[in-house]
């Protein structure tokens, strides 16, 4: 375990706490002020008329399975469960390069530029889900892609490398 995995954890934390526990909608008219989580327009969708359907399939399925595959992609990476030849093996996909001291820089990459390319699916369904009105966006979305700021940046840090790794 290195340094890596405080902002990937700590990031992965504000991911759930934004899909499960904060609102997302938030509109006012006078003295009336109403709030929608996450959770509240999964169980509307069916019913709000988002931008589009794309919109409609983030909020059904796809926001969280993009934290799913953020935590089963980052959260082993920085743990430190890539130790030997063999892990990194199976747990990364990468095949052309061993995990050495000199090829480390290449898996801090590898995961890093995967965390981004969650990040930004991320952002797109925020934007595709606020297209209309992004005055209504809550803390939700906000916390959403902080989170997923943070996981880019644990990514990118790593674990530290163990000495049974090879040079």
């Amino acid at each position: 375990m290195g340094l890596g995995v405080i902002p990937a954890g700590l990031g992965i934390v504000l991911e759930l706490v934004a899909l499960f526990a904060v609102p997302w909608v938030t509109f006012s008219s006078g003295t009336l002020s109403v709030s929608f989580t996450f959770l509240d327009l999964l169980q509307q969708s069916d019913r709000v008329k988002f931008s589009s359907d794309l919109a409609t399939s983030y909020v059904q399925w796809f926001g969280f399975l993009l934290t799913a595959l953020t935590m089963a992609a980052v959260l082993p990476w920085t743990l430190g469960a890539l130790r030997t030849k063999r892990s990194a093996f199976l747990l990364s996909s990468i095949r052309r390069k061993p995990l050495t001291h000199t090829n480390f820089w290449w898996y801090r990459t590898v995961f890093a530029g995967r965390a981004t390319l969650m990040l930004l699916l991320h952002a797109g369904g925020v934007v595709l889900i606020f297209a209309r009105n992004f005055s209504l966006l809550g803390l939700g979305p906000y916390l959403l892609v902080g989170g997923a700021l943070l996981v880019v940046a644990g990514a990118a840090i790593g674990p530290r490398k163990g000495t049974e790794m090879p040079h």
